[in-house]
């Protein structure tokens, strides 16, 4: 077990959910570093792309991307209606695709069109999940639904991540992520379990806006260990199909930005859809 990636791990924690717990989601500073992990995600994405020869427009798509980061806290933070959204993700999507005619060789255009596309789809669209649970509760609150998908996704990662070291013997996707074992997966589903449990006792069964009964907790203990781990072997598989230990380097032993938020990118999505039945 390497000491120091466990202690950069937990200090970097204590300090995103010490902002989280006082910063209110309308915080130009939230938008900020928003915009800040997804770009550098974005920039991630790309250089495995570059690797494995698939061409992108990395300032197009991180641009883009950015854009409709700080649109999805805007609209959300003004209160304007989703069309207005769903249509400016149509326009980013439109003068992306209409880039083909700028290119003499159409071979080189499409490939490079469908490679900025994938950056902006896999990171942006599915980061501004999470953008639409950091602002859930209000702009004048600080986040309560998202700082429970972090603490969730996170304490299930370490719970993988400490059982499977201790214990793990049977891999679960050894094609892929050798390191990966189904005791560490039973590590991620008890850890994420105990956080549902304790966020209920301690908020009275509420998540954020939403009534949060003890069921839903451990369903969600379930689930997102499950979907975590799956958006965690996708971002390996690319890794892997481009011979890449790691996206990038953010710190010691943590890889790089896509690596910190891999599991995120998917559980986000879910969460959002899940709420919306939960709440009505």
């Amino acid at each position: 077990m390497d000491k120091k990636r466990t202690i950069l791990g937990l200090s970097l924690a204590f300090v995103i959910c010490s902002a989280v717990l006082f910063i209110p989601a309308g915080n130009v500073v939230v938008l900020l570093v928003l915009m800040a992990v997804c770009g550098i995600a974005m920039r991630d994405v790309y250089e495995l792309m570059e690797k494995g020869e698939l061409p992108a427009s990395k300032k197009m798509g991180v641009t883009s991307g950015l854009l409709f980061v700080a649109a999805t806290w805007a609209i959300l933070k003004y209160e304007l209606p989703d069309s207005v959204l769903w249509g400016a993700l149509f326009l980013v999507f439109l003068i992306n695709f209409f880039r083909i005619f700028l290119y003499s060789d159409a071979r080189v255009a499409v490939r490079n069109v469908v490679g900025t596309m994938f950056g902006l789809v896999y990171v942006a669209l599915f980061w501004s999940f999470f953008v639409r649970l950091y602002m859930d509760g209000g702009a004048e609150a600080p986040t309560r639904t998202a700082f429970y998908l972090l603490l969730a996704v996170k304490w299930g990662d370490a719970g993988a991540y400490f059982i499977g070291a201790r214990f793990g013997k049977r891999r679960l996707a050894p094609a892929i992520s050798p390191n990966k074992s189904w005791e560490g997966l039973f590590g991620g589903f008890l850890f994420s379990c105990v956080v549902g449990v304790i966020w209920w006792w301690l908020n009275d069964g509420m998540l954020g806006p939403y009534k949060f009964p003890l069921y839903h907790a451990l369903i969600l203990g379930f689930v997102l260990p499950i979907i975590g781990t799956l958006g965690d072997l996708v971002e390996s598989l690319f890794k892997r199909a481009v011979n890449a230990k790691d996206s990038g380097a953010i710190a010691h032993g943590m890889g790089g930005m896509l690596d910190m938020i891999d599991s995120l990118l998917f559980t986000a999505p879910f969460m959002y859809i899940y709420i919306q039945f939960l709440s009505k």
